[in-house]
């Protein structure tokens, strides 16, 4: 784990001149070669955290700020981030993303589809049934703020959204590389 502050995501940036700027927001216990990972919760040993296996981020900084310039970013990627926050604040973050990456940049995001938790929630396997109905709240077993879901997006309404941005490309896939594929989509969208 990195010991760099919020402030170094700019120095960090600006050292990669000439070079492919690649960002993993809500980095958790993953680390992305190639990326910047980025986090805005270091791992407390002293707080059980059930949801994240520790913390590797190479920088601490708040995905909703992240105080960028225009057109400095090549591609954002997050997984299981977006539901962290109301509808309202992940437009808005959504947004300034948008802002902050080059034309053809990419954005890639997998998240839990509201439909297909709904459709899961029926289903005869127990297991589904249970991580269908965590999406609603995420993480209510330690007490982290952070941790607790705010919204549920559906496939339609995100792809919606992001073209309103102003991404030229939107494609959902149903076939997730992390958590549980069926259940979450992929979305890959182009500025």
């Amino acid at each position: 784990m990195s010991t760099l502050s919020s402030t170094d995501l700019s120095t960090r940036v600006a050292e990669l001149a000439g070079q492919p700027v690649r960002l993993h927001l809500g980095c958790g216990g993953v680390h992305l070669d190639g990326f910047i990972n980025v986090d805005l919760h270091p791992h407390d040993p002293t707080i059980n955290d059930s949801s994240r296996d520790g913390c590797n981020a190479d920088v601490f900084a708040d995905m909703t700020d992240l105080g960028l310039a225009d057109a400095v970013v090549d591609e954002f990627q997050t997984y299981h981030t977006i539901d962290h926050f109301t509808r309202w604040q992940c437009v808005d973050m959504l947004t300034d993303w948008h802002r902050m990456l080059r034309p053809g940049g990419k954005l890639v995001i997998e998240v839990a589809d509201f439909a297909r938790c709904i459709l899961w929630l029926f289903h005869p396997i127990a297991n589904r049934r249970r991580v269908a109905r965590n999406q609603f709240y995420g993480n209510q077993w330690d007490r982290i703020e952070f941790e607790t879901h705010r919204y549920v997006w559906s496939a339609r309404e995100i792809k919606k959204e992001l073209r309103s941005i102003g991404f030229s490309s939107v494609k959902i896939s149903h076939r997730t590389e992390t958590h549980y594929p069926g259940r979450d989509m992929r979305i890959e969208a182009t500025k």
